[in-house]
């Protein structure tokens, strides 16, 4: 018998475990990470305020309060003495960019709902905690198991999983579409060539006591081989480095290139250096790779930026890549979050790939649309964002990444013939952590501080919404629904196959 690890088990990567903040602060995460820690206590008080005074009250004093929140003593200690740009206090430079290796990943963090386990782990431990989930993730013989538990910490390790139960019969994968994709969910996808496998933004989710039971969120184990990783955005839901941790170690994954790790970027490639991970290669925009017969391009990454104009601070920017990948007969494109920014759009993005590689199969895109004006950035995962909006454009609407009228427009001009909303959820286990829409009859509830919202039509809209703009423009690429845990078989010129497999079959209705 195989042994893995139980699906309702999540893990997390943390540079601390002393407090309960420190356990949402996962490491590879910019914005939420302990990185941004000292921003985001400083605009604790900016979000009482915003919350007394409510919108129409936040828009009208929104530059007063900014004022004021500056002269705080804690947002006061962040800044250099005096110096204004653009209208905000200016922030010292070991603030925007602090040192990276302040910072390293000193705990692993096991949940299944109400239990947790804190594992402390040296530095020089993690390839071999490493070691021992990638082995898990693909069933590991008892055999196996002894030989990882000549390292003490995996000793131990294995000892607390065993007595909580987490412990559990491995099965075998689900068998993936070869050309073709596995929609795991969010923007976590698995692009299959005939020869080699790329796994998109690996985020994966652990199964809760209120979750169907034919339905089920899709685990590494599920997955099955994975020959390279690309990596779109350093925020929590992109890189994840709980979600790594099961891959084997000479994985090759390729990150956004990372000059210096700051308040919006992560340096991807350090961190996971620090888990033991060997193969890690940055891609600058335009560089490609080979990984058997798939070809991998990374792509200018424009939008999920503060504002579509320049800020205070003209070298701070969530870095990303776009991506393209290629397998023979099958190609792709994953644009996450993107959208316009001061840098560029990706309009001309997508003209330049039609002209250089010519048209792509499938896009990939999110659809949130995320419009909202800076001064609320408080109230979302992007509140450290809030110190580079310039004091005018503090109440100015913005988009920060495409809906479902710009997903359409990129497909159009890449010459895609489908488009797949993406990167927001999908089903209630990202809901239930603040991420998509709600569908009918789950039992579920949210987070602290998640929305309650079934659906949030600026911010986290249905996929349905996709469908519904192709049907009012008549024009351009269908829309094409996966839901997490379905799989899409390229059949060249003719319909693709919507795959779908016992136990992540989805359940709830269609909206609209």
């Amino acid at each position: 018998m195989r042994i893995t690890l139980h699906r309702g088990v999540s893990l997390a990567v943390l540079a601390s475990a002393r407090t309960e903040a420190d356990h949402h602060e996962d490491l590879g995460c910019s914005i939420q990470g302990p990185t941004a820690r000292p921003v985001r206590r400083a605009h604790l008080p900016l979000k009482r305020q915003v919350a007394a005074l409510g919108r129409e009250g936040t828009l009208r004093e929104a530059d007063a309060l900014v004022r004021w929140l500056e002269e705080t003593p804690r947002y006061a200690a962040l800044c250099e003495d005096g110096r204004r740009r653009r209208g905000r206090r200016v922030l010292r430079r070991e603030v925007l960019f602090p040192d990276a290796t302040r910072h390293r990943p000193r705990v692993l963090h096991l949940r299944q709902e109400s239990l947790g386990l804190d594992v402390p782990v040296r530095a020089a431990e993690w390839p071999a905690v490493a070691d021992l989930f990638a082995t898990l993730a693909r069933g590991a013989t008892r055999a196996e198991l002894r030989a990882l538990a000549v390292v003490p910490v995996v000793a131990q390790l294995l000892a607390d999983l065993g007595q909580a139960g987490w412990l559990v019969r491995h099965e075998a994968p689900v068998e993936v579409p070869a050309p073709g994709a596995l929609f795991v969910g969010h923007n976590t996808v698995l692009v299959s060539g005939r020869e080699a496998r790329v796994l998109v933004d690996p985020y994966f989710r652990p199964q809760g006591l209120v979750d169907a039971r034919g339905y089920a969120p899709m685990q590494p184990r599920d997955v099955g081989r994975v020959d390279a990783v690309v990596i779109t955005h350093s925020h929590g839901d992109h890189f994840h480095l709980g979600s790594l941790l099961p891959l084997p170690r000479d994985t090759r994954i390729f990150v956004p290139a990372v000059e210096r790790e700051s308040l919006f970027s992560t340096d991807c490639a350090l961190r996971l250096a620090q888990l033991g991970f060997t193969r890690v290669e940055p891609l600058r925009w335009g560089e490609s790779r080979q990984v058997g017969d798939v070809t991998v391009r990374a792509l200018p990454f424009h939008g999920e930026q503060p504002t579509d104009e320049a800020g205070p601070y003209p070298d701070l920017f969530n870095e990303g890549n776009a991506w393209l990948v290629r397998a023979p007969g099958f190609s792709s494109a994953f644009f996450a979050d993107s959208g316009h920014d001061v840098r560029g759009d990706m309009d001309a993005v997508c003209r330049r790939v039609l002209r250089e590689e010519g048209p792509v199969d499938v896009l990939f895109c999110g659809v949130r649309g995320f419009r909202l004006a800076p001064i609320f950035f408080g109230f979302t995962t992007l509140d450290a964002f809030l110190v580079n909006v310039p004091r005018g454009a503090l109440t100015k609407p913005q988009q920060l990444m495409a809906g479902p009228e710009e997903a359409l427009r990129y497909g159009e001009l890449l010459g895609a013939r489908y488009v797949v909303p993406c990167a927001d959820g999908g089903a209630p286990w990202y809901w239930r952590e603040g991420m998509g829409p709600r569908y009918e009859g789950y039992p579920g509830q949210p987070v602290s501080g998640a929305s309650l919202m079934d659906e949030n039509p600026d911010a986290d809209p249905y996929p349905e919404r996709l469908v519904e703009v192709r049907r009012e423009v008549k024009r351009g690429p269908q829309a094409l629904l996966l839901r997490p845990g379905e799989s899409l078989a390229w059949k060249g010129r003719r319909k693709p196959e919507v795959v779908r497999y016992p136990g992540f079959t989805w359940p709830f209705a269609a909206v609209g």
